[in-house]
């Protein structure tokens, strides 16, 4: 390693503010090992290797899991052609049609939600809207009650509480809930189905037999000509969680904080709001709710003079080629004059390669449509003091955002 690089992520400072330090690994040391974890891993920061990295799934899998533990592969955390079965399954729900249905929905649950938030004239922004907000979303999508939004919420926190947790038994607890909770809606759709004589459904019965959402769809659906088992159920509405909830809230929090952050800001997208979208692909490059995600080697690999052991973990920034100044002009700047589109078909925030996320439509679109209603309700709206950050270390996000109007 240079010797003007010490490098740990789990620092007070690089927790504060990864990027200086994701710029030296990129520079200095673009495969660096940290081995006060258990299980030590290596980083991959330089843009060539993450989407290498990310498009070579028989030498960087995804079948030991995309956290620092190890886990057992199934459903989406597996490599094609596994993968690829189960990856149809979400590109049906989340087509571009499907996700333009929901703007009116999801619109409205913004607009209760800033309702009830803008009675007072301050509170945190966080808890009130950027938290609630996408867990409302999924939880529609996915069938779940209103009266149980809650506790899905607090099922998502206690997940991602244990994420980086090196002991793996943390993670028992919580999951274990998440599991019963979502067998109990399983069951209850397969009930339906017994009491309707329908022994091998098919989507015929989304909208009259089952309610037609995301919990459904997965009960009913075929993967090689076979139903989905318990398991496989439980990993897909997981990600479908997480993926869905834990990320948009970093992103709807990240975006509104940057742009108070510099009032300037804030004023220019009041006076134009054709910049909302900009202002969006700009903080999904500048502020990844997703720092980095794991992959796995299958074989032993030499990578800039280092090597990789065979079933190493390797955390493979996303946010490192966000600000890589080889791909972006000055990118430790937040700018609102970049193209969006150029911005968006160049970040590696949503991932690359056969784990693109496929909720990236549906992410964006929450994020317009939170930003839209803020300025309209709210123009002179102003922090009051630094937000919070949230735990995880490779993910980014704020853990509070106190606000006044």
């Amino acid at each position: 390693m240079s010797p003007e690089v010490a490098y740990d992520p789990f620092s007070p400072e690089v927790l504060a503010n990864p990027f200086p330090a994701y710029a030296a690994l990129r520079e200095h040391v673009p495969v660096h090992h940290h081995s006060a974890f258990e299980p030590p891993f290596y980083t991959l920061s330089r843009s060539e290797d993450v989407r290498e990295a990310l498009s070579n799934p028989e030498i960087f899998s995804i079948r030991y899991g995309q956290s620092p533990q190890y886990t057992h592969a199934s459903g989406l955390m597996n490599d094609p052609p596994e993968h690829t079965r189960f990856r149809s399954l979400f590109n049906r729900a989340f087509t571009p049609r499907n996700v333009k249905e929901l703007e009116g929905p999801i619109t409205a649950i913004a607009s209760d939600l800033l309702d009830r938030f803008f009675t007072e004239r301050s509170g945190d922004l966080h808890h009130a809207f950027a938290s609630p907000f996408p867990t409302k979303v999924i939880a529609e999508l996915m069938g779940i009650p209103p009266e149980d939004h809650h506790a899905f919420r607090r099922m998502s926190d206690d997940l991602t509480a244990t994420y980086n947790e090196p002991d793996p038994t943390t993670t028992v607890a919580p999951r274990q809930a998440f599991d019963q909770y979502f067998g109990r809606v399983i069951d209850g759709r397969r009930e339906l189905l017994r009491k309707a004589g329908i022994p091998s459904p098919d989507e015929s019965v989304l909208g009259n037999v089952l309610p037609n959402d995301l919990v459904s769809r997965l009960a009913v659906a075929e993967v090689d000509g076979r139903s989905l088992d318990d398991k496989e159920l439980s990993w897909t509405l997981l990600l479908l969680l997480l993926g869905g909830n834990e990320t948009s809230m970093s992103m709807i929090g990240n975006l509104v904080w940057r742009l108070l952050q510099v009032p300037e800001y804030w004023t220019a997208l009041r006076e134009d709001p054709n910049l909302v979208d900009a202002a969006v692909e700009e903080s999904l490059r500048f502020d990844p709710p997703v720092l980095g995600l794991f992959r796995t080697p299958t074989r032993d690999l030499t990578l800039h003079g280092v090597t990789i052991p065979a079933k190493a973990k390797v955390m493979v920034l996303f946010a490192a080629p966000n600000r890589d100044p080889e791909i972006f002009e000055k990118p430790d700047e937040f700018r609102l004059d970049r193209d969006p589109d150029e911005t968006r078909r160049r970040v590696m925030t949503f991932g690359f390669g056969h784990h693109y996320c496929p909720g990236a439509a549906l992410a964006r679109m929450e994020a317009r449509i939170a930003l839209r209603m803020l300025l309209e309700r709210a123009p002179n709206l102003h922090l009051v003091a630094e937000p919070e950050r949230i735990v995880p270390f490779n993910l980014w996000g704020r853990a509070t955002l106190p606000v006044a109007w």
